[in-house]
């Protein structure tokens, strides 16, 4: 028991009160408004010298609460025969050093938003992030940056590293970046503990196998399946993605805006490539793609061919009213049900298809097949020195294409393109 009464806090007047065992009051009296003014302090000796230890004041500190811290300090130092101000300095420190910790999780977003001006829509879409919410945050968000070693790394990933590699793979390359920015803010990261990491969870053998190519039989049955007239949405979406060899998304965005004449230019933003370094294309339009067009003008919704009738996919910072991305992808199952295809054939299967069937009709010009799929041809220098997108050329292999995938055409002999001529 202590030497003070419990109503002390009410009588007290100016003076220093003891309780005994080192507790202390140092009482300044009553306020103006009548309640007690003053401080608890515990008195203890360290190495034969007095040392007083603040407690806090007794308008915050109850005398029931400054006994039992009292009695807490004099029991730890009986067992650790340590000093309570060290103490309590070290306890500073490390709540400190907590405060100034960055997790990974705090460093994420802030990596991502220092690299999504390279991201298609400034990465909206969700795909940089999509690996790292996934698998690294879960199981290292927590986790201090600087303490993250490879074998924490290799414990995230080691259960998807065969059994999903491409995605284990993305998600490593995206903890590099993370890890990489840490670094260049000025925290003591170690950027080894990446290739380590990686050499740990070893060689994989996976073998990348490509969505299965529609026969060309298939593509113009899939094509003539559909009524232009009752159906010009769809038919004209199947029509550019089967007779264009364009990438779905730019199909499905497709804008009004973007076809003049002749030709359809796909600004960069929409195509397959780095953010800001990627050029328009231009697809050459046959007489039945600009007859869809025109007959789909009335049905755009803020000038998109292929508006749906509620927000769509975000695109530079907006929602755009664009058909799903599954809306073909339906499709293309209804007609795997109905005709028994023997693969699950889906929509980039359609730009395979196309490329497989210029290898055998057209197979001496390696460029204008590859240029027809925007695909990059040769090195840098290479690109830099030959510019031309061999839009008349491509026009006539897209009007073959198109009588083929009509059924006005089922011969597959080897067609005869027109010579070279630099358009652009």
């Amino acid at each position: 028991m202590g030497k003070l009464p419990p109503n002390i806090l009410k009588n007290a007047t100016e003076q220093k009160y003891s309780d005994g065992g080192g507790l202390y009051l140092y009482s300044k009296g009553l306020g103006d408004d009548g309640r007690a003014r003053g401080s608890w302090v515990y008195r203890y000796t360290y190495l034969k010298k007095r040392w007083d230890l603040g407690l806090g004041s007794v308008e915050a500190v109850s005398l029931k609460d400054a006994r039992a811290a009292r009695d807490r300090w004099a029991a730890w130092m009986k067992a650790t025969g340590g000093k309570p101000h060290d103490e309590i300095e070290r306890l500073e420190r490390e709540q400190q050093s907590k405060l100034n910790t960055k997790t990974l999780a705090d460093i994420a977003p802030e990596a991502f938003e220092s690299i999504k001006a390279t991201l298609k829509d400034g990465g909206q879409a969700g795909r940089w992030e999509s690996p790292v919410k996934l698998y690294i945050l879960p199981a290292l968000g927590h986790m201090d940056v600087e303490a993250i070693s490879q074998a924490d790394i290799h414990k995230a990933l080691s259960p998807i590293w065969h059994s999903k590699h491409p995605t284990a793979k993305k998600a490593l390359n995206r903890l590099s970046t993370i890890m990489k920015y840490a670094a260049a803010s000025g925290l003591s990261v170690d950027l080894n503990a990446i290739p380590n990491a990686k050499v740990r969870l070893g060689a994989v053998t996976h073998k990348p196998v490509p969505h299965p190519a529609l026969p060309v039989a298939e593509a113009a049955r899939l094509y003539q399946s559909l009524d232009p007239e009752n159906t010009v949405q769809r038919a004209l979406m199947l029509y550019l993605l089967l007779g264009g060899g364009v990438r779905l998304k730019p199909v499905r965005m497709a804008h009004i805006s973007e076809f003049e004449g002749d030709v359809w230019t796909v600004p960069g933003e929409k195509m397959k490539g780095k953010e800001g370094k990627t050029d328009d294309f231009r697809v050459p339009l046959t007489d039945e793609m600009k007859a869809l067009v025109s007959r789909s003008v009335d049905d755009c919704r803020g000038g998109y061919l292929f508006s749906s009738k509620r927000d769509g996919e975000p695109a530079s910072g907006k929602r755009v009213p664009v058909i799903s991305d599954q809306a073909l992808e339906n499709i293309m199952r209804e007609c795997e049900k109905r005709w028994k295809w023997s693969e699950p054939y889906r929509p980039h299967g359609v730009r395979a298809c196309f490329r497989s069937w210029v290898s055998e009709v057209y197979p001496n010009s390696y460029a204008v097949a590859e240029t027809a799929l925007a695909h990059s041809i040769g090195s840098i220098v290479e690109r830099s020195y030959s510019r031309s997108d061999f839009l008349d050329q491509r026009l006539e292999l897209l009007r073959a294409w198109g009588r083929i995938i009509q059924g006005e055409d089922e011969s597959s002999d080897v067609i005869h393109l027109s010579p070279f001529r630099r358009n652009g």
